[in-house]
Order: C-alpha cells, then sequence, then structure tokens
C-alpha cells in the first residue's frame, strides 16, 4: 500500500490560502448554505480528508476567510487615510468600504437567514473572534489619517457607524434616488462636521 505523501509546511500554507481563497469567493457568489466543502476541496485539488486535517469544520474555515477579510479591508482603509491625511481622504475610505459592502451582500449582511445560520453554528469564542470592534477601526482609520475630532470620540463613531448601516436602506431609496449618491453627500456633509 503506497504511503500518503507528506505535504511540507510550504504545501500546507499554500493549501490554506487556496481553501481562504475559494471559500471567499463562493461565499460572495452563493453564500454560506450552498458553499460546499466538495467543491472548495475539488477546486484546489485536495481530498475531503485533507480538508479536515486543516478545518475540522466548514464554520471553521469560514471563520478564519472573514478575519482575513477583515483585515484586508482594514488594511485597506488604513493606507487611503495614511496616503492622504485630509477630510476628503477620510470620505473617500468611507465611500470605498460601504462600495464593498454593497457588493458583496453575503459576506457583508450579518441580518441576512444565510449570514445567521452560519453564526448560529459558531461557538461562543469563534463569534467573539469574527465580531467587529467599529468603535477601534474607526479610531485606527482616525488615527492614520491623522484627524483630529470635534465632538466627543463615541458620538463619532457611533455617527459613522450608523452612516455605514444605511446600506440597509439601499432597496427603499434606490426607487426614488440615487443611493450612492445620497450616502456620498452624507459622507462629505459628516465629514467636514466631525472632524477638525
Amino acid at each position: 500500500m503506497p504511503s500518503k505523501p507528506v505535504l511540507s509546511d510550504a504545501d500546507k500554507k499554500a493549501i490554506r490560502q487556496s481553501l481562504i481563497k475559494q471559500c471567499e469567493e463562493h461565499w460572495i457568489a452563493q453564500g454560506y448554505k450552498k458553499t460546499s466543502i466538495k467543491k472548495l476541496c475539488d477546486n484546489v485539488a485536495i481530498s475531503i480528508g485533507t480538508f479536515y486535517t486543516f478545518y475540522p469544520t466548514k464554520e471553521d474555515l469560514f471563520v478564519e476567510t472573514i478575519a482575513n477579510i477583515q483585515q484586508r479591508l482594514t488594511e485597506k482603509m488604513l493606507e487611503i487615510n495614511r496616503n492622504s491625511q485630509t477630510k476628503e481622504g477620510f470620505a473617500k475610505s468611507m465611500k470605498m468600504l460601504f462600495r464593498e459592502y454593497d457588493s458583496k451582500p453575503f459576506l457583508y449582511n450579518v441580518n441576512t437567514p444565510d449570514f445567521q445560520s452560519f453564526v448560529t453554528k459558531l461557538p461562543e469564542e469563534a463569534v467573539a473572534k469574527i465580531k467587529f470592534d467599529s468603535f477601534d477601526f474607526f479610531r485606527q482609520i482616525v488615527h492614520a489619517a491623522n484627524l483630529s475630532l470635534k465632538i466627543e470620540e463615541a458620538q463619532a463613531y457611533g455617527i459613522l457607524g450608523a452612516l455605514l448601516s444605511t446600506i440597509s436602506a439601499k432597496e427603499t431609496l434606490s426607487v426614488t434616488c440615487d443611493f450612492f449618491a445620497v450616502f456620498d453627500f452624507m459622507t462629505d456633509s459628516l465629514v467636514a462636521d466631525i472632524f477638525i
């Protein structure tokens, strides 16, 4: 009986990265429920048994995937604000983030039945790992932008969080107006009022 090939650390890293990439692509396209481990394994050219040596459950892969997405978005926001330390630069980063949220509802709309079915299968420590700390996020971004607040920090970050949450009103607003134009106007106005 031939022995199974031993995977090097580089092989393991490449497989893990490929699984995360495939998971994100499938999650964006069809959601958590319809993403199958078999299809991911076929795309990465590994067996289902090999998959389970990397991730004990499907949800473990999704938790790692969402953590990577959050890190990537944070880094992108930080980069925009470090390169343009102005109110306009900050507004630009918010507009980019909003359009990212809009383009991938399966990933970012935590109120969908699909996302909720994912979260309900997670243990508490996994939920804590993927929980987005918007105050810490905004604190990092504002620091990178080198901006000073005109108003109290908690209020400013609450306003910015509420601004992003307007994504949930897209269907209603899009009937009567250009939804992105409305968001952009609100962003520019609020950023002008929040920062010195």
